[in-house]
C-alpha cells in the first residue's frame, strides 16, 4: 500500500479519521493526500466550468481546512500532500483516488438516517459503492 487518500471537510466528525489514516499509513509505509472538495457555486458562475474558474474565498476555505487536517500528521515521519478541488464531493474523491492510484480511501460518515440517506445521498454511500479502491468509513 502507498497511498491512502484522506477526505476531509472541516467538520468534528471528520477529524475522527485522522488517528485510523495516520496509524494505517505508518504501519503500511504509505504516503496521505488529503483532500477537499469544493462544490458551492458562487453567484454568477452558472453555466460556468467551475472546475476552471474555481473561486479565491472557496480555494482559501478549502486551503485552511487541508492545512488544518495535515497539522495531526506533523512529526509521524509521514509523507503527505494536500489538496483542493472544486467539484462535486463523491465524484472528486471517486476520481482523485483513480487519477492519483490511491490503494485506499478513509472517509467519514455523518450518521445520516437511513430516510434521509434514501432520499438525498451520503458521500460516503457514493463512495463506497463506486470506488475501485478499498473503502474504511469511519463514523
Amino acid at each position: 500500500m502507498k497511498k491512502i487518500l484522506v477526505p476531509v471537510d472541516g467538520s468534528e466528525a471528520c477529524a475522527a479519521i485522522y488517528d485510523h489514516a495516520k496509524f494505517f499509513a505508518e504501519k503500511l509505509g504509505a504516503e496521505v493526500l488529503i483532500l477537499n472538495a469544493q462544490d458551492e457555486r458562487p453567484a454568477g458562475y452558472a453555466g460556468v466550468d467551475f472546475k476552471r474558474v474555481g473561486d479565491e474565498k472557496l480555494q482559501k476555505n478549502g486551503e485552511a481546512i487541508v492545512e488544518q487536517a495535515k497539522k495531526y500528521f506533523e512529526g509521524a515521519g509521514l509523507k503527505v500532500e494536500t489538496r483542493v478541488v472544486f467539484e462535486d464531493a463523491a465524484s472528486a474523491i471517486i476520481d482523485t483516488a483513480e487519477n492519483e492510484k490511491c490503494d485506499m480511501i478513509i472517509i467519514c460518515t455523518h450518521g445520516m438516517s437511513a430516510a434521509r440517506r434514501f432520499l438525498i445521498g451520503s458521500v460516503a454511500n457514493k463512495v463506497v459503492h463506486h470506488a475501485t479502491v478499498p473503502v474504511l468509513v469511519i463514523r
